[in-house]
């Protein structure tokens, strides 16, 4: 059964990710979508539950951008680790 709320797309993006307790490493992204992530991690890194902090490196030509995010582990295996992203509030400018 189909439990996403988005459909996955094929991404390779460089992302840092902090899991409780053990400090930022660099990852790459195997597939993204609005509301999850699926990171090829190797080994197991996190259970199920944790909050990891994400960090997207984006380049643009000379630009880099960094996007930080909140997720929650949803599934290990001991290649990857799939995450649901936080909903992150929009900015209001006055």
């Amino acid at each position: 059964m189909e439990r996403r709320y988005s459909s996955r797309k094929p991404a390779t993006v460089h992302v840092y990710v902090a899991f409780p307790g053990s400090g930022a490493k660099k990852y790459k992204t195997m597939n993204l979508s609005a509301h999850g992530i699926l990171v090829k991690t190797g080994k197991r890194q996190a259970r199920p539950g944790a909050i990891a902090s994400l960090i997207f490196v984006i380049r643009h030509g000379n630009v880099v951008r960094l996007h930080r995010r909140k997720a929650t582990v949803a599934h290990v295996t001991n290649t990857s680790t799939g995450m649901m992203l936080h909903h992150q509030a929009q900015s209001k400018i006055a």
